[in-house]
């Protein structure tokens, strides 16, 4: 809990990871440039010194939101594929973990905050570092995990089953977005798991 000093009346504590949660959700909703700065002050309840005292500006608010949807991502999703299963299995319910992350239900959708909003903020250059960081943190996931499971496997085929791997879970945010059900999406994950783990026995 952080304390915001006030001159007059009481001073009043702010619950930093509630707020940064409200956060998370209006970015990943709205996107970067749609989030005004009454919206901020709205979600987290907080007066706009309050929030420019604890979080800085709001491109500090998205990038720091940025960072806390990858830590929920790594808590809640990543130990999935990490699992001692095959690499099938593996990759099929770290999937599945994803998208109960992008659903907040079977049919609500806010998607990924970093996939589903950066690229159309790219422009930003601090945005668009972040941007491929998470992008380069998923490749690596990918194949430290591919290779795990195929050591012996060439160099090539390896990086083929990574591209499918992390293009599939970047395409799940724009394809949640445009209507596609949860079902739906597990089932293209099972599918793409199969694919990669394919491409490897071949």
């Amino acid at each position: 809990m952080t304390e915001v000093k006030r001159k007059p009346g009481r001073p009043a504590t702010i619950d930093k990871q509630t707020a940064m949660q409200s956060l998370v959700e209006l970015f990943r909703a709205k996107g970067f440039a749609a989030v005004s700065l009454d919206d901020l002050s709205e979600t987290t309840g907080l007066s706009r010194p309050s929030l420019y005292r604890v979080f800085g500006n709001k491109l500090s608010m998205y990038i720091g939101a940025m960072d806390a949807f990858g830590a929920q991502v790594v808590e809640t999703a990543v130990p999935a594929l990490h699992a001692d299963d095959d690499l099938n299995t593996a990759l099929a319910n770290f999937f599945e973990a994803m998208l109960t992350i992008y659903f907040r239900d079977e049919e609500v959708a806010p998607g990924c905050l970093v996939f589903g909003t950066a690229p159309s903020s790219a422009d930003e250059p601090a945005i668009q570092a972040r941007l491929k960081f998470g992008i380069d943190q998923l490749d690596e996931l990918m194949r430290t995990r591919i290779l795990r499971s195929a050591p012996a496997c060439d160099a090539a085929r390896i990086e083929v089953a990574v591209s499918i791997a992390s293009n599939t879970l970047i395409a799940f945010s724009a394809r949640a977005k445009s209507g596609a059900t949860k079902a739906a999406l597990i089932e293209m994950g099972a599918r793409s798991a199969q694919a990669v783990s394919s491409i490897l026995d071949s």
